[in-house]
């Protein structure tokens, strides 16, 4: 039998596979999806932890959370989590409904909802992911209560929860439970939130609020199942203003949460992305962070790394667009960990709140609650009785002195992101870190700009890392350390020459008036003057960057210090410039392919770097950049312990949803899973997709996406693995969930083979393209679905 109908009846039978189980029987498929309009976050709860003695999951059992609204609306969307999670869980049966009561798992009569997602009942999220549902058509009440029910049908791994609820919600025995109107089959209770992570809602609100701390923010204390956290009372007032402008409040605090390092759960500079920047409609949040690096273990007896921390995330949020408001510090005298050294640290970091400079407005939580006789305790009306939390009535005395005019919209200015790369491993042999060491990174830009921001990373350390001092200058060459003279600038953190980046974090630097040149090279450079932890890097740059164990040679014109050339990125993740001229981002989000495998090393001969190229070459002034979120051997349905890094959903927040400017994302993924899995499913690698467009258009991100090219001759390759290849590709050129499809296929294969790249554009492994194919496939982008 000839391949061509050998492959057409396999292909027959997926597709009436996919297209069976990615649409139920009756329903409709999803609608194209429209701008974000307005789509607001109304409650959130920031994953912290798993849930104990839970090593298999829920297997056989139904979740019922019960969650509080802030704003109401017209129709819904359902986040689910496993971002702590360490193995794929699969949720068959997900509901919504209106709650009878806020202490009951009883739904109001005719409220109850299938959630959906794709328009499938089902869905996997993998290790480390999140997934966003359908829309869902129900009457959202404002200030009220909602069920999100989830079943999990088999054992999975640890699950992801937020710990300290303040509010009861449901377990059943065994069974699916999640259509029941009547809460008898719930019979355990639970204090806590396991898999839900937030809820939108689509009605008359312009925006969110991000409330951003602790245990003072998560409600430690307050009455349960009454809502009385600070955060729900400022939400009570701003239902109550007069005027037609309406926002919702979602809450990101955790217990015992801090800014330096991580315990328990997640370090807030790690989870800043996740929990505060890509909430939607945010448009202001307020930080309340701080006590418990004072007072917890270990204790900081000194308040500039504290007072450092609150900057990176100052700066971090208002680079995305936001207001941000500063909270002080409560009092906390007469709790068990008060000591009068540690008070001055409290007050040192409240001087900086207030009169820092950091914040665009500030929120003094310390003076609604302080003892006017003892300033250094709570008043005894407003304590809770650990003489560090609040009861009901200091929470809301919290709320009051936050003044609602300050979360008017916000501008993030001219800035996008010129060069990005997607963070992939620690890398090996480095589980000491890089002590005295400078590392000069060469990077490539896409676009110009007047001045410069650096972005470094830790994400992948296991403790904090310092830069003793990090440079930005123009190299002399694309493959060399040598600097052109005059160009080396000194980079600051919050007016500092040096940073500590925690655990799992980012840090954003000062701005650098700087002239940066378009489709030019820059050298960052950074030293690392202590032993760490593993060094966070992209190992397969395609580019060659340069190291020195000599000490800190930074601020070198010359290069001849570094003598040791490397093939990856260490620690910079991204530069940004401002730039007046230039409108947004394309992120081009993928595998190696988007990586550049087989191109020539510091050519910048990627398809995204063609792709700049194209876009600077347009009449008119350059009005996109290009990043680049590729990842050689990435996939999108679970990790690799090798470079390949996180999955697409695990990373998809970081590397596709929050860089600066990004408007427009290409997405390219899916070859490792069909080259890898044993039996790669179509069905599931589909889904996927439509997540990630999901995900994507939440954002208010256009979203590209590329067929999967050949790969006859690779060392995986056999006849069902290319049946499956054909599957995905069918279904992104035809299911309508994307803004726009390039064929990346069709432009590289052989016509009288489809199942192989064209010898042209053939690197020699059968797999990846030559530098010619990277240049088809970029010339193959119509640059007007970017714009």
């Amino acid at each position: 039998m000839s391949y061509v109908p050998r492959l057409g009846l396999t292909l027959s039978v997926v597709l009436a596979l996919l297209l069976g189980l990615t649409t139920p029987t009756g329903a409709a498929a999803p609608a194209p999806h429209g701008p974000p309009g307005d789509w607001v976050g109304t409650w959130s709860a920031s994953a912290s932890g798993t849930v104990p003695n839970t090593p298999t999951g829920y297997a056989d059992r139904t979740v019922r959370n019960v969650v509080h609204t802030s704003v109401g609306g017209t129709r819904v969307r359902v986040g689910l989590t496993n971002v702590l999670g360490t193995a794929a869980v699969r949720m068959t049966a997900v509901t919504v409904a209106v709650a009878a009561r806020p202490d009951a798992p009883d739904a109001v009569a005719g409220t109850m909802r299938p959630v959906t997602f794709g328009g499938a009942s089902s869905f996997t999220i993998p290790a480390g992911g999140e997934v966003l549902s359908d829309p869902v058509a129900i009457a959202v009440p404002e200030d009220g209560d909602l069920l999100v029910s989830v079943y999990t049908p088999v054992p999975s791994g640890p699950v992801t929860y937020h710990q300290v609820a303040n509010q009861t919600s449901y377990l059943t025995p065994s069974g699916d439970h999640t259509a029941d109107e009547a809460g008898g089959a719930f019979t355990q209770q639970i204090g806590f939130w396991p898999y839900v992570s937030r809820v939108d809602v689509r009605g008359s609100a312009e925006g969110t609020v991000v409330a951003f701390g602790d245990s003072i923010t998560d409600g430690n204390n307050s009455t349960r199942n009454a809502n009385h956290r600070w955060p729900d009372y400022l939400a009570d007032r701003l239902n109550a203003a007069p005027g037609p402008s309406r926002l919702g409040v979602v809450n990101a605090g955790i217990s015992s949460n801090r800014l330096l390092n991580s315990t328990w759960n997640p370090n807030a500079l790690s989870r800043l992305d996740r929990d505060v920047l890509s909430v939607p409609g945010a448009r202001a949040v307020v930080v309340l962070l701080g006590i418990n690096d004072i007072g917890g273990k270990p204790q900081h007896r000194e308040p500039e790394p504290i007072i450092a921390a609150l900057r990176q995330v100052a700066a971090q949020a208002k680079a995305k667009g936001l207001r941000v408001v500063g909270g002080t510090l409560t009092p906390f005298g007469g709790s068990s960990n008060y000591t009068e050294e540690l008070e001055g640290v409290r007050l040192a970091v409240n001087e900086f709140v207030r009169h820092g400079g950091a914040f665009d407005a500030v929120a003094d939580f310390d003076a609604a609650l302080r003892d006017p006789a003892d300033p250094h305790r709570m008043r005894a009306e407003y304590d809770s009785g650990d003489h560090l939390h609040p009861k009901d009535a200091g929470y809301r005395a919290m709320a009051d002195v936050v003044a609602l005019d300050q979360f008017r919209p916000a501008q993030a200015g001219d800035w996008v992101g010129t060069w990005h790369t997607a963070m992939a491993q620690a890398l090996p042999g480095t589980d000491q870190g890089l002590a005295n060491h400078s590392i000069r990174n060469v990077v490539h830009t896409s676009v110009g700009g007047r001045a410069a921001r650096i972005r470094l990373s830790n994400v992948y350390g296991k403790v904090p890392v310092t830069m003793g001092r990090v440079t930005l200058a123009v190299a002399a060459g694309p493959s060399t350390p040598d600097a052109v003279a005059g160009t080396m600038r000194a980079v600051t953190f919050g007016g500092a020459p040096s940073v500590t980046i925690p655990a799992g974090a980012e840090v954003l630097s000062d701005p650098v008036p700087f002239a940066v040149p378009a489709d030019g090279d820059l050298l960052v450079s950074v030293f690392t003057p202590e032993p760490s932890g593993p060094v966070t890097a992209h190992p397969r740059a395609y580019q060659t960057s340069f190291l020195t164990s000599a000490g800190d040679h930074t601020a070198d014109e010359r290069g001849s210090a570094f003598t040791t050339p490397t093939p990856a990125w260490h620690y910079v993740t991204a530069v940004e410039v401002d730039a007046p001229a230039v409108d947004g981002a394309v992120v081009a989000f993928g595998d190696s392919i988007t990586d550049g495998d087989k191109s020539t090393t510091s050519a910048n001969v990627r398809w995204p770097d063609v792709l700049a190229d194209r876009l600077a070459a347009r009449p008119g002034p350059t009005r996109l950049s290009v990043v680049n979120s590729g990842i050689s051997g990435n996939r999108i349905l679970d990790s690799t312990t090798g470079i390949g890094g996180q999955n697409a959903f695990a990373r998809l927040t970081r590397d596709m949803l929050v860089p600066t400017g990004a408007r427009t994302v290409i997405v390219l993924e899916g070859i490792n899973d069909i080259g890898n899995l044993a039996h790669p499913d179509p069905v599931a690698l589909s889904a996927a997709l439509r997540q990630m467009a999901a995900r994507a258009h939440a954002s208010g991100l256009r979203i590209v996406a590329g067929t999967i090219t050949p790969f006859m001759g690779w060392r995986s390759y056999n006849d069902e693995r290319e049946s499956v290849r054909q599957a995905v590709n069918e279904f992104i050129r035809t299911s309508g969930v994307f803004d726009a499809v390039v064929d990346f296929d069709q432009v590289v294969r052989d016509p009288a083979d489809p199942r192989r790249l064209a010898a042209e554009y053939d690197s020699g492994d059968h797999l990846h393209p030559s530098d010619a194919g990277y240049r088809a496939m970029a010339e193959a982008i119509d640059l007007r679905q970017l714009d």
